[in-house]
């Protein structure tokens, strides 16, 4: 299989903030705000909403369409899920793949999104195993530093790097009520 070469970004690119799976903007909205600051402040991006982002209960056609949406959008430069879920594999086996295979662009998620990361896949897109906006750019106090420097690099960056080990790990689930 052939894949495709994913354009870099540039500082004041646009980028789609959707939840193809759980809605948690709409649970938890101030980790939501503190993770799009950060794309801003740290990352010098501008982070787009789309209409299902913080919807509860969405239906998997309002999430569908936004996926769809986000990338035949020709200002939106990549596209970050704000979390997982549990739901994604009802619909996206329903995805037609012209969208994606005509419109390639970059897509950072994991979890339940591993399911739509296949379907790039499948498509010949390559994707980005990480990088949910609630768990890595909203994390409380700071964003690691690690996680930052390879983001950085898997946003802007041309070539191939070696990545390294994170000096630090942590399973602790973050308590996004507090």
């Amino acid at each position: 299989m052939n894949f495709v070469t994913l354009p870099k970004l540039k500082k004041g690119d646009k980028v789609a903030i959707l939840s193809p799976s759980f809605a948690a903007p709409g649970r938890w909205p101030e980790v939501y705000e503190l993770g799009m600051q950060r794309l801003r402040d740290i990352f010098g991006l501008k982070p787009v909403e789309y209409p299902a982002t913080k919807k509860l209960g969405a239906s998997a056609e309002e999430r569908s369409k936004d996926l769809i949406d986000a990338f035949e959008n020709k200002e939106i430069k990549a596209v970050i899920a704000s979390i997982g879920g549990d739901d994604q594999i009802t619909y996206i086996k329903n995805l037609p793949k012209e969208p994606f295979i005509n419109n390639p662009k970059p897509f950072f998620g994991y979890s339940d999104n591993t399911h739509f990361i296949n379907f790039l896949w499948l498509c010949g897109i390559p994707s980005f195993y990480g990088g949910h906006l609630f768990t890595e750019f909203a994390m409380q106090n700071e964003m690691d530093e690690f996680t930052v420097k390879y983001l950085k690099y898997e946003l802007f960056e041309n070539g191939v790097f070696e990545l390294e080990s994170s000096p630090v790990f942590n399973d602790i689930g973050l308590n996004w009520s507090d």
